[in-house]
C-alpha cells in the first residue's frame, strides 16, 4: 500500500498548490507511473486548428468533412438562373437559352458581367456573330418553363413559340433617368430581343467586351449597355424598409400594389433555392457605402 505518511504529505502539498490558485492541479489527479505529475498541457490537432477550449472542437478541423472538388459549383453557383437571348428578330435568328454560370466582374466604368456560353449552344454562334445578348432574370413563377427552355436546343425547336415567350424588340439603351424610346423600330429588331412577360424580373442588354477567355474557358466578358426592370417589382423586397401595404412606390409610377418577385438560384444538381429572408447589414458595411444608394 506504500508509505502512508508520504502519501498524506503529497496530498497536503497538492492541496496547498490548489488553494493558491493553480487551477491546473486537481486533488483527485493521481501521479503517473514515474511518480511525477501528468502533463496537463491542452492537446492540439496536427494542424493547430483546434479550439482553445479543449472541449469545443467546432472551431477546428474536426468541424469539417472533405467535399468533392468537382461539386464545388454547388456551393458557389447559386446566382439567379438566367435566360439569355441572342440573334435578331429582323432575320429570325433570335434564340433563347438558360444558364447558371455567370458572375459580376466590375461595378462600373463600364459595368462588366461574365457568362459561360459554349459552342454546344446555338446561342454561342449568335453571340460570336453579333457580339451582343440580353440577360433576363426570370421570377420563380417561371422556373419550370426556364428549366424546359434549357432542356432543348434552338436547332430543333423555336423556343419562343414553343414556350409562349414574347421576344420584345430592343429599345435604345436607357438614359440616365431611366427613360428610353419605347418604339424600338427597325434598329431594335436587329438587336438581341428582350424577354417579355409579367414574370420576368429584369432584362440586361449587353455587348461583348472581351473574347480573350472564350477559346479556353467559354467565358464571355460582357459590357452592360442597358437595363430594364419589371415596373411592378418591389425594389425594396426583403429589406423591411417599406410598408408592404404601400401602393404608391411602383417602379415607373402608378397606383398598384408592389410585387415581391423572387429569384431562383440553381444549386448545380437540379435543385434550386428561392429568395427568402434578407438580412440588412448596410450600416455595418462601412467600407462599401458608395454602393449603397
Amino acid at each position: 500500500r506504500g508509505d502512508g505518511k508520504g502519501l498524506r504529505a503529497e496530498m497536503s502539498r497538492r492541496h496547498n498548490m490548489h488553494t493558491k490558485g493553480d487551477v491546473n492541479v486537481g486533488l483527485q489527479q493521481p501521479l503517473n507511473e514515474s511518480g511525477s505529475e501528468p502533463d496537463r498541457t491542452p492537446k492540439k490537432s496536427k494542424l493547430d486548428l483546434s479550439s482553445n477550449d479543449g472541449d469545443d472542437k467546432r472551431n477546428g478541423l474536426d468541424q469539417f468533412v472533405a467535399y468533392p472538388t468537382h461539386k464545388v459549383n454547388r456551393l458557389l453557383e447559386p446566382g439567379p438562373v438566367l435566360l439569355v437571348a441572342t440573334g435578331s428578330l429582323a432575320n429570325k435568328t433570335h434564340n433563347i437559352m438558360t444558364i447558371g454560370f455567370h458572375m459580376m466582374i466590375q461595378h462600373e466604368g463600364p459595368t462588366l458581367v461574365g457568362a459561360c456560353i459554349g459552342p454546344w449552344d446555338k446561342s454561342y454562334d449568335n453571340l460570336k456573330r453579333t457580339g451582343e445578348c440580353v440577360l433576363a432574370i426570370p421570377a420563380v413563377e417561371m422556373l419550370e418553363k426556364t428549366i424546359d427552355i434549357g432542356n432543348c436546343s434552338g436547332e430543333d425547336v423555336n423556343k419562343w413559340v414553343a414556350f409562349g415567350i414574347n421576344p420584345v424588340p430592343a429599345p435604345d439603351p436607357a438614359s440616365a433617368d431611366g427613360s428610353w424610346d419605347r418604339k424600338g423600330g427597325d434598329g431594335g429588331r436587329a438587336r438581341a430581343p428582350l424577354v417579355g412577360g409579367k414574370d420576368v424580373i429584369a432584362n440586361i442588354q449587353c455587348t461583348v467586351e472581351d473574347r480573350a477567355l472564350v477559346a479556353r474557358y467559354n467565358l464571355w466578358v460582357l459590357k452592360v449597355t442597358g437595363a430594364w426592370i419589371n415596373k411592378d417589382m418591389d425594389l425594396e423586397y426583403g429589406q423591411g424598409s417599406r410598408d408592404p401595404a404601400d401602393d404608391d412606390d411602383r417602379v415607373g409610377g402608378g397606383k398598384r400594389r408592389k410585387r415581391e418577385m423572387k429569384m431562383a438560384h440553381h444549386r448545380g444538381d437540379g435543385r434550386f433555392v428561392v429568395d427568402g429572408k434578407e438580412v440588412d447589414m448596410r450600416d455595418r458595411m462601412v467600407k462599401w457605402k458608395e454602393f449603397q444608394d
